[in-house]
């Protein structure tokens, strides 16, 4: 009796132990089994649902930080993203208009073409 006791104790013991390794993160997980990582800002499956090609990188968003004058309205694709230099920001694609406009220059136009799924640093000079 006493050894049964022992053996449903060391049981317990063990399926104790092995739940802190299986905890799961937050976070709900689309038809593919995948979601973005708010922590991390991160995408990642988890498998389940209709994926079935194993796991698999996301592609990186193209992103473009345009640096030009000090204090220049700085527009990307028509949407206004801030003032020079600007933070980086996710674009469509990889060809760019970029608008900028200063009080004491006006303004001044031109196009770019990045690399896809890369962050580009683009410099503008009047």
């Amino acid at each position: 009796m006493q050894r049964k006791k022992a053996l449903v104790a060391l049981g317990v013991a063990v399926v104790l132990a092995s739940t802190s390794l299986a905890l799961a993160h937050p976070g709900r997980t689309n038809s593919a089994g995948c979601h973005n990582d708010r922590r991390t800002g991160g995408y990642h499956c988890h498998g389940g649902g209709s994926y079935s090609g194993g796991w698999s990188a996301p592609a990186e968003p193209t992103r473009i930080q345009v640096v030009a004058i000090p204090r220049a309205r700085v527009w990307v694709n028509g949407t206004f993203v801030g003032m020079s230099p600007t933070k980086a920001v996710k674009v469509d694609g990889t060809s760019v208009k970029v608008r900028l406009e200063h009080t004491a220059l006006g303004s001044h136009e031109t196009t770019a073409t990045i690399g896809n799924g890369e962050t580009t640093e683009l410099t503008v000079r009047w």
